[in-house]
């Protein structure tokens, strides 16, 4: 198994834009541009007191990312925080990158001071299950059947 080290996403870094130009990629539901997803990084890096955003790497190559926000996009859940955009490049999927994603993350939220942590999925409830989280409702979020969950930390 290949070594996977998490790091935090800082202003002005590549990772930055490679972690925007993934999320622009797999998630429709932002609707952002290329630009208007790294503006938003960039911001959202600024100022890690309120969340902070990761990225893997495995042999130095960039191969997934997550993030620690304090609310979700119009969430029909008033909690926080969350656990958001966990993405895995295809060809790390199912080697171990997204549990370390999301440990980190969890990780970042305990050191945060918070014991509860949230996420919507629409289809992989049964991975996050394995990772200890429990489905604590069902909801329709922006037209889409989505679990809503929780993980105690």
């Amino acid at each position: 198994m290949t070594d996977i080290q998490t790091f935090i996403i800082e202003p002005g870094t590549p990772e930055l834009a490679i972690c925007a130009r993934w999320r622009v990629d797999a998630f429709s539901v932002l609707k952002a541009s290329f630009e208007d997803e790294l503006r938003s990084l960039e911001l959202f890096a600024s100022d890690q007191s309120r969340g902070v955003g990761l990225i893997a790497k495995a042999d130095g190559e960039p191969i997934g990312t997550c993030l620690l926000v304090e609310s979700e996009i119009e969430p029909n859940h008033d909690v926080s925080p969350w656990l958001a955009g966990l993405f895995v490049v295809p060809a790390h999927r199912r080697k171990g990158a997204g549990a370390v994603l999301v440990r980190a993350i969890e990780d970042q939220a305990r050191q945060r001071g918070f014991s509860r942590l949230h996420l919507y999925t629409t289809d992989v409830a049964g991975y996050y299950e394995r990772l200890g989280w429990v489905v604590q409702d069902h909801t329709n979020w922006r037209g889409l059947e989505t679990a809503f969950m929780v993980r105690d930390l």
